[in-house]
């Protein structure tokens, strides 16, 4: 059997539970092996980052502690520079023995594809796996572009009949939460607990990050679990 690879890149600023959600959704719907989430250095198209890479990989690390499957990889910060997805799946496949990469990304973002650094070279490195929100659908163009009518395929299984380029859309996921709505929900001292893990939660809280006013008296064993 070939060994398959999950990639799942952003700023993770901050992890929130539609990030694991959609990584678990990644490795169960393709059978993965292991799915890398790998937290952006400097992004190209996006804006900056607000943590530093420290906070950031610190809180991935405490999200995934108890997941077997999914794991953090800091690539994109130990290599500087603006992070592009290309280079990081080439590393990968450089270092790794995995058959099969696949790159998770969301509909949004794949509208977005024509403008990233060598996407040609991306689609010739590995698949898409899209996840495909209802409030977002494929503009025209893009998909003419990208040849997305002849790479799209109906079952997540039929990705690995090819070696690269191929892209499923996982319709079924949909979850609507970003970054940006739990940090104005922290600064503005609204209910984030049910949208973090509970370690990332008492992490925000005891270093009061995003503006973060709630205080919990975090154990020191927050900083060994790190």
């Amino acid at each position: 059997m070939s060994s398959r690879l999950g990639i799942l890149g952003g700023m993770f600023d901050p992890v929130h539970n539609g990030h694991v959600a959609a990584a678990l959704s990644a490795v169960e719907s393709m059978d993965l092996d292991l799915l890398k989430m790998v937290p952006c250095h400097i992004p190209n198209h996006r804006e900056q980052h607000q943590l530093s890479a420290q906070h950031r990989l610190k809180m991935l690390r405490l999200a995934l502690r108890r997941e077997i499957k999914l794991a953090v990889d800091d690539c994109e910060i130990l290599r500087g520079g603006v992070s592009y997805a290309v280079d990081t799946v080439a590393e990968m496949r450089a270092g790794g023995n995995w058959d099969q990469i696949v790159f998770v990304l969301g509909a949004d973002a794949l509208n977005g594809l024509p403008q990233w650094h060598e996407w040609r070279a991306l689609l010739q490195a590995c698949h898409l796996f899209v996840l495909g929100r209802q409030s977002h659908s494929i503009d025209t163009d893009v998909a003419l572009e990208i040849g997305l009518e002849k790479r799209r395929v109906a079952k997540p299984e039929h990705l690995f009949e090819a070696e690269t380029g191929r892209i499923f859309f996982a319709e079924g996921f949909d979850v609507e939460l970003s970054s940006t709505q739990v940090r104005e929900l922290l600064t503005k001292g609204g209910e984030v607990a049910s949208l973090l893990n509970a370690q990332v939660y008492k992490y925000i809280s005891h270093y009061a990050l995003y503006g973060c006013s709630t205080e919990i008296h975090s154990e020191s064993i927050l900083e060994r679990q790190i």
